[in-house]
């Protein structure tokens, strides 16, 4: 039985290649994997039965259970969870931890809660280390920097602690996963059936996009590790997995372009025969990238980026301080045209003071695109979501919003529930459906076809096919045509999507 129990809760949108190994996770169990603990790590994306597998791991009666979360739809998974701990637990007095994004931001208010005792701030590989051996001996939780906490009735906020330094991070305890549930036919590199995130080679990012708590979370620091120790993780992994294709989740793998070369040419003397893609990179950096380097990077399997395009209208970019310009983003999806690059790009609407006439000006630059360069590939408008901890969060609270006060309620927040006219007052009601109507449609026409590839049951992935091609057709019509004001049939998708991602 375990010493510990980590519970990665359902986000809403469980499906095929969304699923990817629960790295928060694996990075706070290393440390302690490497020290004699056992730990069992509870997936609820994959694990059905992860209620009665949690009831069975609780009767070992372990030190505590740590439970991860973003902000949104998350947050009720974990409570769930949380709550079952709490029922079922044979010490009343086990810790229940919560970490990721939205308890690190708002430690005070997700303490509140009556089923969370201690809160891990940041980034916890270390951090919960060290709390697990203050819970272990019964010592104060004072001492260990980086947490939040409840005593006496009171909130206790200790230093933040420093960033870790990447060469110090351990090796991914896979051992913990059935790695099969995470290796998937790829959502963008088509010709890969065995793709695995394998995690980071970097932390952090520079810039400071409005609407990422990137730069909160982690102060805008990029740290790296070697290049050879970049390098030894990705071989080892694509050996061990006997992989061929991998996803980098680096917050911006590109931010030094030697860097970035190095590592590209170290896959090609490894002999490595992948294809792979990282989270995401800015135009302006690809196009300040020389022959040689882009040259370097297709040799090495990278023949897919994902831009943040955003928006486009370039008063929006520079409203979320995005620092880039439409043009840039046609110039960027002209070179990767010309180096047989397959570019896929992200947007957004919705944001304080913007007009529906830009909105339909980010329709029009998404249409140019793949007129531009039929190769291109387009992934859903995104509503904008204040988040706290986010640059452009005071201009969201000026602009009317109203957060919510209580963890709970955090739940429902995101592009999901558009008619909450907490999220964006600046809009009124028929203008947030029109929005949501815009995100729904997008993501049917772009990105679920796509999707469905990725899906391991044969049967789900032939009903999917069968009912979701002709409606990508469909809506990719109104979307070309922008008719997203009335979409009564909207109400069916919505009803299907609440249905099989948010049913508990």
């Amino acid at each position: 039985m375990s010493d510990i129990i980590l519970i990665y809760p359902k986000t809403g949108f469980d499906l095929g290649a969304a699923v990817a190994p629960p790295h928060s996770l694996l990075t706070i169990a290393a440390p302690l994997t490497k020290e004699g603990y056992k730990i069992k790590i509870i997936d609820q994306r994959v694990n059905p039965a992860w209620k009665q597998e949690l009831r069975d791991e609780l009767k070992s009666n372990p030190i505590c259970v740590g439970i991860s979360s973003m902000t949104g739809s998350q947050i009720n998974f974990a409570l769930e969870a949380a709550s079952l701990v709490r029922t079922e637990a044979k010490n009343e007095r086990m810790p229940i931890v919560w970490g990721g994004p939205h308890p690190s931001i708002l430690p005070d208010e997700t303490l509140a809660n009556e089923f969370v005792d201690v809160v891990v701030m940041g980034e916890g590989d270390i951090t919960f280390f060290e709390l697990v051996k203050a819970i272990e001996k019964k010592d104060s939780f004072k001492n260990t920097n980086g947490i939040a906490f409840k005593e006496n009735n009171k909130i206790i906020i200790t230093p933040p602690r420093e960033l870790l330094n990447m060469e110090t991070l351990l090796p991914t305890p896979w051992d913990l996963l059935d790695i099969e549930k995470y290796i998937h036919s790829d959502f963008y590199l088509k010709r890969t059936n065995r793709t695995l995130d394998v995690g980071q080679t970097s932390r952090g990012c520079p810039y400071q996009c409005g609407f990422c708590c990137s730069a909160t979370l982690r102060r805008r620091k990029w740290r790296d590790m070697s290049v050879k120790k970049a390098i030894d993780m990705i071989v080892s992994n694509v050996q061990k997995f006997n992989l061929n294709g991998i996803w980098l989740r680096d917050d911006n793998f590109y931010v030094n372009s030697e860097r970035t070369k190095a590592i590209c040419q170290g896959m090609i003397d490894a002999g490595l025969r992948i294809d792979w893609y990282s989270s995401g990179t800015r135009v302006d950096n690809f196009l300040r990238l020389p022959p040689e380097a882009i040259r370097t990077m297709k040799e090495s399997g990278a023949h897919v980026l994902k831009f943040g395009a955003e928006s486009g209208s370039n008063r929006i970019l520079k409203l979320m301080i995005k620092d880039i310009t439409v043009e840039q983003t046609f110039l960027a999806n002209l070179k990767a045209k010309k180096w047989n690059i397959r570019p896929a790009f992200s947007f957004m609407a919705g944001f304080p003071t913007e007009t529906f006439e830009e909105v339909n000006m980010t329709i029009e630059a998404m249409k140019r695109l793949v007129k531009d360069n039929p190769d291109a590939e387009l992934e859903s408008v995104c509503i904008y979501t204040p988040l706290p901890g986010t640059p452009m969060y005071s201009l969201a609270l000026q602009h009317g919003l109203k957060p919510p006060k209580r963890l709970e309620d955090w739940s429902n927040w995101n592009f999901h529930e558009f008619t909450d006219e907490r999220k964006n007052p600046w809009f009124n009601r028929k203008d947030r459906h029109a929005l949501g109507n815009l995100t729904y449609i997008s993501t049917t026409a772009f990105v679920m076809s796509n999707l469905i590839r990725t899906i391991h049951n044969p049967l789900l992935k032939t009903l999917a096919w069968i009912f979701i091609l002709p409606l990508s057709k469909y809506f990719r019509f109104r979307f070309n045509h922008k008719l997203y004001r009335f979409v009564p049939e909207l109400k069916i998708v919505s009803f299907l999507r609440k249905k099989f991602f948010e049913a508990k």
